[in-house]
């Protein structure tokens, strides 16, 4: 999968790209220097407050893993504006902490900062930029209208991975040939397949630090930062909120 489209391809003077960038506050941002979690591993961590959160995200008042456990705790600090810092200060901090050529993951929490739905590009542009010679990666519910496609397009063109979230592995394979950007889904929670297939055909990897915790974590595998990859990788539900989850996903 080719994910190098011209960035000129961003229509800088339309309407919905002005819209997008203006009116509207900018998301305070925590970053973890060194995470501590089983699943991501020793790397550099981010959370973006909620209200980078889609509405529409499926998950939003459903069983979203960040809103329990010790992830809520944290981004309930960051909500509540106990933590963070704002988005300039943040893409300045990516570049001091986090080394070239290094792993790292933006947003066990949140998402990309919108208006209205449409994603902030001139924003993540400076995330994109920040993380030049980076590994950095994150996932985006956001809806994936026109704007939106080109804006993840640019990104993983340009080196930052945003994989688009979906919630079957068929959605996400339309996805990944219909706009060319990498994808993921969420299964069932007793998903344990290590390999499988679309309706198509495409090849689908379920999640290997889901497989084996504390074998392998995100650290290890790095299969989420590669953008060109020709498969899509599964989710399966997991935590106190999965059958909520595994509703969602049953009825796609």
């Amino acid at each position: 999968m080719n994910c190098h489209p011209p960035e000129s391809r961003l229509p800088f003077s339309s309407p919905i790209l002005m819209e997008s960038t203006a009116h509207h506050t900018m998301p305070q941002v925590t970053i973890t220097r060194v995470s501590g979690n089983g699943k991501t591993g020793p790397i550099t961590t981010t959370r973006t407050e909620r209200e980078s959160c889609p509405k529409t995200c499926p998950f939003y008042n459903a069983g979203c893993y960040a809103t329990l456990g010790r992830e809520r705790i944290q981004w309930d600090r960051l909500n509540r504006n106990e933590t963070g810092m704002n988005w300039s200060e943040f893409v300045s901090q990516i570049r001091k902490i986090v080394p070239n050529g290094t792993l790292w993951r933006h947003n066990t929490a949140g998402d990309l900062p919108h208006n209205d739905g449409n994603i902030d590009y001139l924003a993540l542009k400076g995330l994109i930029n920040a993380n030049k010679g980076r590994k950095g990666f994150t996932y985006s519910h956001h809806v994936l209208n026109d704007h939106n496609v080109i804006c993840l397009q640019n990104a993983n063109g340009l080196g930052f991975t945003v994989n688009a979230s979906c919630e079957s592995v068929d959605d996400a394979d339309r996805v990944m040939t219909e706009h060319n950007i990498p994808a993921v889904a969420v299964v069932h929670s007793e998903e344990t397949r290590r390999f499988f297939t679309t309706s198509s055909g495409r090849k689908v990897v379920t999640c290997p630090a889901a497989l084996h915790p504390g074998k392998v974590t995100c650290a290890t595998c790095g299969l989420c930062q590669k953008a060109d990859r020709e498969f899509v990788i599964a989710f399966p539900a997991h935590g106190v909120a999965k059958n909520k989850v595994n509703a969602i996903v049953t009825d796609r």
